[in-house]
């Protein structure tokens, strides 16, 4: 199990965010994200993701349930993720996001395209 350590926290305040990545089989990773997931934090999430969504005919669960703030630049490592998957053949699924993570999904239609 890797995780990243948490990011201090910024001049706002924020809250740091956690990434747990646990390999499931061979083939399957759950990555576990926790706090806000903005500007100062979704580098975690992109050094996290990267390596699972090039690795081809992978499956990386991201559970979302203690996102606690979604912004866009996390929403952007999110779909820059999925997009990866679509040239390499890893797929990439959104687990129990919390309200806060459905209601972007939601307003930016990327409910739409992401399996949730």
């Amino acid at each position: 199990m890797d995780n990243v350590p948490p990011t201090p926290d910024d001049e706002q305040g924020d809250a740091p965010v956690t990434v747990e990545v646990r390999r499931l089989t061979a083939q399957r990773t759950l990555v576990t994200v926790a706090g806000h997931l903005d500007l100062h934090t979704a580098p975690c999430l992109d050094d996290a993701l990267h390596p699972l969504v090039t690795d081809g005919e992978h499956l990386v669960l991201v559970e979302l349930s203690a996102i606690t703030f979604l912004d866009s630049t996390g929403l952007t490592s999110l779909i820059s993720a999925y997009r990866t998957t679509l040239s390499t053949g890893a797929r990439l699924a959104l687990i129990a996001p919390s309200p806060p993570v459905q209601k972007m999904l939601h307003l930016t239609g990327v409910d739409q395209v992401l399996s949730v």
